[in-house]
């Protein structure tokens, strides 16, 4: 019994990762992460516009913000659904941003489209 321990503990430990890894790729917030309750908070408003002309930046895209709909936080990360337009049609985005309020960074981890 006590060889066969260490493969059990090593195959909850892959288990675990895999299911884990599954439930945050659905788009469902990781543990650790915090609905942010007021979206509509300037400071939150701020960050998801930042993460929409970043993304323009870095992939000289021409996205119009249009609203956040859904926001999480863990420490000095923003994760944001946002809406906006191409000037054509409006599309859901997810955003990770980074931000060191203490030190004016911010920087934007990820952008994507998101269903």
């Amino acid at each position: 019994m006590r060889t066969q321990l260490p493969s059990i503990l090593l195959l909850l430990a892959v288990l675990s990762a895999v299911a884990f890894q599954s439930h945050a790729t659905k788009g469902y917030p990781t543990p650790g992460w915090n609905r942010i309750k007021k979206v509509e908070d300037y400071h939150v408003q701020s960050i998801a516009r930042f993460a929409v002309a970043e993304h323009n930046r870095q992939t000289g895209d021409k996205l119009e913000y249009v609203r956040i709909y859904r926001g999480y936080v863990d420490g000095q990360y923003y994760r944001l659904f946002i809406q906006a337009t191409d000037h054509v049609k409006a599309r859901k985005y997810e955003a990770v941003v980074f931000e060191k309020l203490w030190d004016k960074v911010r920087e934007l981890v990820y952008f994507r489209s998101s269903s």
